[in-house]
């Protein structure tokens, strides 16, 4: 009789062939198998470190009969398994059709390769196919820690800039990056704004290069070991408010004392307009602040205030000293036309080559005298800065 077998059946036939005339031999199985089929890791695969303990899943051996069969694994740093780093039998198969074993945790940066083996009656049959994986290196990559914004804290400016402290790390790390991300919440569903750069010295800081809507924001930072595939955790969500509006402290003053940046907020603005029958004239209205008149240089007029403008330029707000105000309830200046930047604030640059158009956001604040500083100088102080749009018709 002639008999024809492909693949598995060939394997299953010889074997069954060769076994079941030695039943009764205490050197042979009571049934014929084969090898188990490995299925992870794949071969080649590479894990990180921290993502230890790695499964070693197997297909089950298929098998002649209903005997019962373990299995036996092996894992080694060599291909031919001179020595073993894991070896383990007795494992009980599994029940779905593949044996899962869950290896100790084994040491980073090496190639292990890996075999298993199906045993019956105490006889192991042939080993498993050979495959390897890769432990990268044990490297632990800390939280950065949190510079600015702080947690809480308001925030001024469409693009405002994110500063850490860099992360410590341990292990033969590559190159750190830092991935920055802002959202509307703090479950970070979906992304405002985001990015990964390349850590910087000391210090690593990234700024949107695109808006942020105003209201409450979140942000979260982390150091990542791109070229090892390691990331450390993110910080807390820390919310801030992005507000429409100057912070003064960053604002670069142009023409007028740079001093005005830490002189004190004793008056309020409380209504900041274009007069709509002439959108010429500013008007900036507040209550008395109780603020001296002083000599118009030598007199006989007396002033008692100026207007400032703001304006932006590449991301970074400047601030200049405008139109004098004579005595208070003055709140509105003329000649706020288009070329205004050109033609007044001393022509200090960047108000000499500053065009407003239709939409333009400036901020707009008022101080005692100080276009003339230290000349005509009375109590240095001023008023907070309110945001407004350049009027229609420009």
């Amino acid at each position: 009789m002639r008999l024809r077998f492909t693949g598995l059946g060939l394997v299953i036939a010889i074997a069954g062939s060769v076994w079941a005339c030695n039943t009764n031999n205490p050197t042979r199985p009571s049934m014929s198998f084969v090898a188990p089929v490995p299925q992870q890791p794949a071969d080649g695969l590479a894990y990180n470190f921290t993502q230890q303990p790695i499964t070693v899943q197997i297909v089950n051996a298929v098998r002649t009969g209903a005997k019962t069969v373990t299995y036996a694994i092996e894992v080694s740093t060599t291909p031919t398994f001179a020595t073993s780093s894991v070896s383990q039998d007795g494992i009980a198969e599994g029940s779905d059709g593949t044996t899962k074993v869950p290896l100790p945790q084994l040491e980073g940066n090496k190639t292990y390769y890996w075999r298993s083996r199906a045993v019956v009656d105490g006889i192991a049959g042939e080993a498993s196919p050979v495959q390897s994986f890769f432990v990268r290196p044990n490297i632990t990559i800390n939280l950065p820690s949190i510079e600015t914004p702080t947690a809480g804290s308001d925030v001024f400016g469409a693009r405002p800039t994110f500063v850490v402290t860099n992360a410590t790390r341990s292990g033969p790390a590559g190159t750190i990056f830092y991935e920055f991300q802002v959202a509307s919440s703090a479950s970070f569903g979906s992304t405002l704004s985001s990015s990964t750069v390349q850590e910087q010295s000391g210090r690593t800081s990234w700024t949107p290069t695109s808006d942020l809507p105003e209201g409450t924001l979140f942000w979260r930072v982390r150091a990542k070991d791109i070229a090892n595939g390691v990331d450390g955790p993110f910080t807390n969500a820390l919310q801030f408010q992005r507000k429409l509006g100057i912070d003064i402290k960053k604002a670069v003053i142009a023409f007028g004392p740079s001093e005005v940046v830490n002189w004190p907020e004793t008056a309020r603005l409380t209504n900041v307009y274009f007069d709509p029958a002439d959108d010429q004239i500013l008007c900036t209205e507040y209550d008395d602040p109780g603020w001296p008149e002083t000599e118009f240089f030598g007199g006989p007029a007396t002033v008692y205030a100026n207007q400032w403008i703001f304006t932006n330029r590449d991301n970074v707000w400047y601030g200049g000293a405008a139109a004098w105000m004579r005595a208070w309830p003055q709140f509105c200046k003329r000649d706020y036309d288009q070329d205004f930047f050109r033609d007044s604030l001393g022509g200090r640059w960047p108000f000499s080559e500053t065009v407003l158009h239709t939409g333009d956001v400036i901020g707009v604040m008022m101080s005692t005298p100080a276009r003339a500083w230290p000349d005509m100088k009375t109590l240095d102080q001023r008023s907070n800065i309110v945001m407004v749009n350049w009027p229609n018709g420009r």
